[in-house]
């Protein structure tokens, strides 16, 4: 008994010194005051728990090789397709100077610039987005470039697995990366076999295992989707290529999935394209010493190419680029929806699935919506993650003191991640409003400056609202003590979520 009670207390101090020892670290490493507190909340009251998750997600580690590997990528292909920006690149129209600095701050963090001469179209439906992917597939010559989070590996995502074999048949060199988590279940299946025989390239993104563990954050993600075929047309925004009732397993339905994609064309594409070939090299096994003959071909800077850069894609819209994520500027997509929010004069509304602001975005809305924009926020009436959820409902009390609106979207699973300023800028993201888009995943964004273009996405943000329920001050209000403590509860997990 008394080695059991002695062998007892050597662990319950060990415990106690590992997490007193992290705790002393999250301190000294100066991330934001809630994210400190919310890791010493876990560290202090969590026994080995605790530290146990802070070992595997507390600190963005990509991993040395990794980060020195993309610290590379990033600054020879900037080198090598810089001519592309000075191509596409021109002043911005009168009307659209007051959000000029905007696109300065973008410039600085992502190292692309605004690119004019664009055509976009949304698109929002699964069928018509398949569709149009399949045609431009089959339409392809030289490359098609695929990356998505998820792909599921049943329903019509067999309709643009087929045409890879079809374009890869032809000679045309196709291109897949999925997120390893993300795609857990594409991975391997049937689908991904079929493709690899059939001449696809298929490499996964991050992929996850024991060493990767002990290396390296296994939680940061590759959470962009985008779509590049032949350097002329392209797709990013929120549809991962996966049925939109994917999740919709047992009893707990939460209706079909909504999104937003925008369809491209112009030297905006160059720039997808771009941040395409940084994830492709960054995780695939291509060497990545001749950098000038990876850009000919997936770039096209030929003649071609050049046509499309000085505006083949026939449009007006100013269309900005910016990927972001680990390794690169950590706060670009966080400081770049706060200048957006603080750039709204008239109107701002903004649709996500996961809002979980920080302290610096939450008091952006409320300021906007106190100096007198009409801010509305449209989030899903039920969300598939339960935590998140309560922890966003944290916040509307003091959205709702100030003004702001909040709708609840009830037909279908809100997936789309969109903001509208003033009619005149719109964003199509990947996205969400939360910290581990803000400052963990790998994202892209569209910065449109368009009002023709806004104007569209914005009427695609007001089906939304017809499609949705109010969130009034006086009904919040009238809460039972227990939500509102289980909400403020999920609210202390906000900066881990």
């Amino acid at each position: 008994m008394g080695e059991f009670a002695w062998i007892s207390w050597t662990l319950f101090g060990l415990d106690w010194l590992v997490r007193i020892s992290l705790a002393l670290r999250v301190i000294l490493r100066r991330t934001p005051v809630p994210t400190t507190l919310a890791w010493l909340l876990v560290l202090l009251l969590v026994p080995v728990l605790g530290w146990v998750a802070y070992a595997l997600v507390g600190e963005n580690r990509l991993g040395s090789r990794r980060a020195a590997r993309a610290q590379r990528l990033a600054t020879e292909i900037m080198t090598h397709a810089a001519p592309l920006w000075t191509r596409g690149t021109q002043g911005f129209p009168d009307a659209m100077r007051p959000y000029e600095h905007l696109a300065s701050l973008c410039s600085l963090s992502s190292g692309t610039p605004a690119l004019s001469g664009n055509a976009v179209e949304i698109v929002s439906e699964w069928d018509p987005l398949i569709d149009a992917l399949v045609r431009d597939i089959d339409g392809a010559t030289r490359t098609v470039h695929l990356l998505f989070y998820i792909w599921g590996d049943a329903g019509r995502t067999a309709d643009v697995a087929d045409a890879l074999v079809r374009a890869s048949a032809r000679g045309v060199k196709c291109r897949v990366l999925v997120d390893a988590v993300g795609s857990l279940d594409f991975v391997g299946s049937a689908m991904w076999e079929r493709l690899g025989r059939a001449g696809v390239e298929l490499v996964e993104a991050l992929p996850v295992n024991p060493l990767r563990l002990l290396l390296a954050r296994v939680d940061l993600r590759n959470h962009r989707k985008i779509a590049v075929i032949d350097a002329r047309v392209a797709y990013a925004g929120s549809h991962n290529l996966v049925e939109p009732g994917f999740k919709q397993r047992g009893t707990r339905k939460l209706g079909l999935y909504v999104d937003a994609t925008a369809r491209l064309r112009g030297p905006a594409v160059q720039a997808l394209q771009t941040a395409f070939l940084s994830d492709w090299l960054l995780d695939s096994d291509d060497e990545v010493t001749d950098v000038e003959k990876q850009l000919s071909d997936l770039l096209r800077l030929d003649e071609d190419s050049a046509d499309v850069a000085n505006g083949g894609g026939g449009g007006a819209s100013i269309v900005h680029v910016v990927p972001t994520g680990p390794g690169m500027d950590p706060l670009a997509i966080h400081h770049a929806l706060l200048a957006t929010i603080h750039s709204a004069r008239e109107e701002l509304v903004m649709t996500t699935p996961y809002f979980v602001p920080d302290e610096a975005t939450k008091a952006a809305i409320i300021v906007a919506a106190r100096r007198g924009v009409a801010v509305t926020l449209v989030l899903p009436a039920r969300s598939d993650h339960p935590i998140v959820c309560a922890a966003a409902r944290s916040h509307y009390q003091d959205l709702l003191d100030a003004g702001v609106r909040i709708m609840h979207f009830t037909a279908g699973l809100l997936h789309s991640k969109t903001v509208t300023v003033d009619r005149r800028v719109a964003l199509i993201m990947s996205a969400n409003f939360d910290m581990r888009s803000f400052f963990l995943n790998y994202e892209v964004s569209l910065f449109i400056y368009d009002d023709d273009f806004a104007s569209v996405l914005r009427f695609l943000q007001v089906s939304y609202i017809e499609q949705s329920t109010e969130v009034t001050r006086e009904s919040w209000a009238t809460r039972t003590l227990l939500r509102r403590f289980g909400d403020n509860v999920a609210q202390l997990l906000s900066p881990l979520l």
